[in-house]
């Protein structure tokens, strides 16, 4: 468990392409293809890392990422 001191949001983001850097945050669904895309943001950094591991694949977790999410 992390104790988390800030105020900001958490969110997880995941690498489409290790050699290019190219990274997506995971997204909320809204059922809608307009492309008003919002991260899914969490208060407390424990549970953005719970969240992060469930895209987390074997060999390859550094490609999944928790980072702190300033609106």
């Amino acid at each position: 468990m992390v104790t988390d001191l800030t105020e900001n949001k958490w969110a997880v983001m995941i690498c489409l392409d290790k050699k290019e850097d190219d990274w997506i945050f995971v997204t909320e669904n809204t059922n809608k293809c307009d492309w008003n895309l919002k991260p899914v943001l969490f208060e407390d950094i424990n549970e953005a890392m719970a969240f992060a591991n469930t895209f987390s694949l074997p060999g390859r977790e550094e490609n999944v990422m928790v980072v702190n999410y300033d609106e």
